[in-house]
């Protein structure tokens, strides 16, 4: 199947569709109906809801076949960088894991894909029987930063 690309915006956001990765689960249609209305053209209603509830059900597709980005100003007023809040999270937790918070699509070794909807800890102090993923082992070895 051809990868088809499209792109929706209300000029401070920007919803991007990939056909290839969607596998129809309807996990957007039932969560924000007034934005997602498969079946019509265009299907994404990009004004028909807040930008934080659509961000927040974009980033409910379990195959991130629905993305979005801030779009930036080209000019600044100030010099200032400016963060642009993504929505996915990772916190560094001092002296322990790395917490990602979900949903995210974890992708094994093996290239085996995984699902993980909540919060995700992830091992840095390298000593965990249950790697990439965190045991607590960090507590027992005095871990430090």
């Amino acid at each position: 199947m051809k990868n088809k690309k499209k792109e929706y915006s209300n000029g401070e956001i920007t919803v991007v569709y990939q056909s290839d990765l969607c596998i129809h689960s309807g996990v957007c249609a039932k969560g924000l109906a007034s934005v997602f209305k498969p079946g019509e053209q265009p299907w994404i209603k990009i004004n028909a809801a807040t930008n934080e509830e659509i961000i927040k059900q974009v980033q409910k597709c379990p195959t991130k076949a629905l993305s979005f980005y801030i779009n930036i100003p080209e000019k600044e007023k100030s010099e200032e960088p400016v963060a642009i809040e993504s929505g996915l999270k990772v916190k560094v937790i001092p002296k322990g894991p790395l917490m990602i918070e979900g949903p995210i699509t974890l992708i094994n070794t093996n290239g085996q894909r995984e699902i993980k909807l909540g919060d995700t800890f992830f091992c840095r102090c390298g000593k965990s029987k249950n790697k990439p993923f965190c045991d607590g082992t960090h507590r027992k070895i005095d871990f430090e930063d």
